[in-house]
């Protein structure tokens, strides 16, 4: 009886064993990040409310995630430098004036570039700041097109002999 019974607890433990290897060797669910509530714009102290006064007209309609993103920026920007205040100011200024079809391109092209190679992103920072570096001026002169990077245009396909002067 006792053989039978020990019998029977291998078996039953077996059986959870393999049974229950599924879940263990399932991989874990992805963890879903959810922000909480941010504040309304009526909900914004007067001071955040001055910082952010450019997104004013969209903020209520905003993601919690992004409001908290400017948030975080508003925070900040009291240890900014003027000039880097003016330049938040104005950059937030075109952000608003973007149609959701252009902020999405802008996402995209922003993802696109951080997944670029070390070395490639390098070179595009080094080409902005000599850019940055112009006079106004200048940067609003039309540049010719860069042709070093441009692919060459497909040669015509040869003549059948037949149609050969």
């Amino acid at each position: 009886m006792a053989k039978e019974l020990a019998g029977a607890l291998i078996l039953a433990l077996i059986l959870a064993l393999g049974l229950g290897a599924p879940a263990w060797a399932a991989p874990p669910s992805p963890a879903v990040v959810v922000t909480p509530p941010q504040p309304a714009w009526n909900g914004l102290s007067k001071e955040q409310q001055a910082v952010l006064a450019p997104l004013a007209g969209e903020w209520d309609r905003m993601e919690n995630y992004r409001r908290k993103k400017w948030l975080g920026i508003a925070q900040r920007y009291r240890t900014m430098a003027p000039e880097e205040q003016q330049r938040l100011q104005q950059k937030m200024h075109e952000w608003a004036r973007l149609t959701p079809e252009q902020r999405l391109a802008a996402r995209e092209k922003y993802k696109g570039l951080n997944q670029l190679p070390p070395e490639e992103r390098a070179a595009r920072k080094q080409k902005w700041q000599e850019y940055s570096q112009l006079p106004a001026d200048e940067r609003r002169r039309p540049r010719p097109a860069d042709t070093s990077t441009a692919p060459p245009a497909p040669a015509a396909p040869p003549l059948p002999a037949t149609e050969q002067r």
